[in-house]
């Protein structure tokens, strides 16, 4: 299917800067025209995605994957100074089939987190959002993928909130997941996405120690070379995120200590709501 492999790397390094450039990292989900009304905002329609690209490509960006920069941040190594990590979370089938043709169009580089149990099925976690019918990437698709260049990372095994879970559970959840990969994909796993963005200082551990070189949560901030390698924030692409809405994010300047305190304290104060029954649904919603 593919005429050109994707860039996967920020290439030959480069000279050493005092400071490097914060870095947007942007997160997707389904791209396509139908849902639930309960999922809705989390699929962009295929006419704003490509108005999204073709407005990175006009405005001089590089994509590069979100282990390109992790593995940058680590070496000290250049970034440049309009860079942009594209992820994708959940490895839905349109990925192949919408996403990955305009990628190739513009030779822009992405990350595509997958939950490892789901392979090939469907996403039963949703079943409370009606969209458990709403299908994945096989195998053999996966490797389609890789072979092109994108970047195939973990989103955990069964995609459950890691941290409502046990300890014993997200270790598992985070080995699990990067052993199926590197199987099946005869390669080695550099990242690890969060489900749902959520996590927890047990998560992160069990993330670091499966061997993970870098973690993205969500955070709704700009990314930074003085990030958590193993919590690297992210921005939302909601269904109403326009090209001015992408333009905002993108021009978002790095985000200081009290931006991410702030951050922080809605992280933790979601998470205890989350335990309310009926709030926040079961942790492992889902699971095979």
């Amino acid at each position: 299917m593919t005429a050109r492999t994707l860039p996967q790397t920020a290439g030959a390094r480069v000279a050493r800067r005092p400071t490097d450039p914060p870095v947007p990292v942007l997160m997707y989900h389904a791209i396509g025209t139908s849902a639930s009304p309960a999922f809705a905002r989390y699929v962009l329609a295929p006419h704003v995605f490509r108005a999204h690209l073709d407005h990175l490509v006009d405005h001089g960006f590089t994509a590069l994957t979100a282990a390109a920069v992790a593995r940058a941040r680590r070496c000290g190594a250049a970034l440049p100074d309009r860079a942009v990590v594209l992820t994708f979370d959940d490895a839905y089938r349109d990925f192949l089939t919408t996403v990955l043709p305009e990628l190739e169009a513009r030779a822009l580089a992405a990350t595509l987190f997958v939950p490892t149990a789901f392979v090939g099925s469907t996403a039963r976690w949703l079943r409370d959002c009606g969209e458990q019918d709403r299908p994945l990437l096989g195998w053999s698709e996966l490797r389609e993928v890789a072979a092109a260049g994108v970047e195939v990372a973990a989103h955990s095994h069964t995609h459950p909130q890691l941290d409502r879970v046990p300890a014993t559970v997200a270790r598992a959840e985070a080995a699990t997941s990067r052993v199926a990969l590197e199987d099946a994909l005869g390669a080695a796993v550099e990242g690890f996405a969060y489900p749902y963005g959520y996590w927890n200082r047990p998560a992160r551990h069990a993330v670091r120690a499966a061997g993970f070189g870098y973690a993205c949560q969500v955070g709704e901030l700009t990314s930074s070379a003085a990030d958590d390698p193993w919590a690297v924030p992210r921005h939302s692409i909601a269904a109403g995120t326009g090209v001015s809405g992408l333009a905002r994010l993108l021009d978002a300047p790095a985000t200081g200590r009290a931006a991410h305190a702030r951050s922080a304290l809605g992280r933790v104060g979601w998470r205890t709501a989350r335990r309310v029954p009926g709030v926040g649904g079961r942790p492992r919603e889902g699971a095979p």
